[in-house]
Parts: structure tokens; sequence; C-alpha cells
């Protein structure tokens, strides 16, 4: 009852987020080339944090020498993909898109084996099949055009925040009419 209490207080808030959220979202659409640009600078600064603490911890855990090399190595590996984003974002967003291509083409893959397995014991595996057929699709387009996937992956963003900021700007007011109602 208290946390209700508080909303009701700070409803405003909550509209300001829906409204920045939505600016966001918005912003993504107009200019999705600097929202997936931005999204990997996020990516590289949090490999770059991620292998700066993996490093502490290799030295200040007290760790065993083949699991502290291990760390170590991960620590590097955080420092570097974190430097190459920043050296090479347009490179470093075209690679997580063939990477989640050739995901996606693997998974539809191993999906068309498990449904041929699975039809011993069940029938209508087409289900699996055609999501499988369509995981294959999506990653042959991605390596088709990967520079689309970058721009789809700032669409989906935008979308997200759009949805996102409409959610908390409801929320916002309907606090608001019940803090007022109860006023």
């Amino acid at each position: 009852m208290m946390m209700v209490s508080a909303l009701k207080q700070n409803w405003w808030v909550l509209v300001l987020r829906g409204v920045i959220a939505i600016a966001f979202g918005i912003v993504s659409f107009i200019w999705p080339g600097v929202t997936a640009l931005a999204l990997v600078f996020l990516l590289a600064a949090f490999a770059f944090v991620e292998g700066i603490f993996a490093l502490i911890g290799a030295f200040g855990y007290g760790l065993p020498g083949g699991q502290r090399l291990l760390m170590v190595l991960l620590g590097l590996l955080g420092l570097a993909v974190g430097v190459f984003a920043v050296a090479r974002p347009g490179i470093a967003a075209l690679t997580i898109v063939v990477w989640v291509a050739w995901w996606a083409i693997i998974a539809g893959i191993v999906q068309i084996v498990v449904a041929i397995e699975m039809r011993k014991e069940i029938e209508n595996e087409w289900a699996l099949i055609i999501g499988a057929l369509l995981s294959i699709v999506f990653g042959i387009l991605l390596l088709w055009r990967p520079l689309a996937g970058v721009i789809t992956l700032a669409y989906l963003f935008g979308f997200y925040a759009i949805i996102f900021g409409i959610a908390m700007l409801s929320l916002g007011i309907r606090l608001r009419s019940l803090a007022t109602r109860i006023a």
C-alpha cells in the first residue's frame, strides 16, 4: 500500500518517463543509423567495463592459476571487444547481425532434425518445421542484407521504446487521476 501511495504522489515521474521513452522511440524511427550506432557504443561500454572487472576479479579473488588465466583471457576479450566496437562501430554492428544470422540458420537446421526425430513420437510436427524454415530464411535474409538487419534492430528498439513509453504514460495518468480523486 505504501508503494501505491508513493506512486500516486510521484505520478509525474511515470509520465515523464513515458514521454522520454516515446521521444527515444520516435528518434529511433527518424534516425535508425544513429540509434544503431548508439546501441553499438553501449555494447562497447558494457564489454569494456566487464573486461576491467574480469581482470580485477582475476587477481582479486585469490583464484588458482588455471581459473585466473581464464579470467584474464575473459577480461582481455572484453577490453578487445569494447575497443573494437568503438574503433569500428559499423563493422561491429554488421558482425552482430552476421552472428545472429548464423545462429538463426543453425537453430533452424537443428529444429528440423528435432522435428524429424519427433515424427517417430508425435504427429503434426509440421509446426516446428515451419518455425525452423522461418528461422533459416530469416538468417539467410540477414546474411543477404546485413545493413538492413542493423537498421531493423534500431526500428525494433524504437517500437519497444514507444510501447513502453505509452504504458508508463498511461500508468502515470491513471495514478494522477486516482490521486486527484482521493484528494
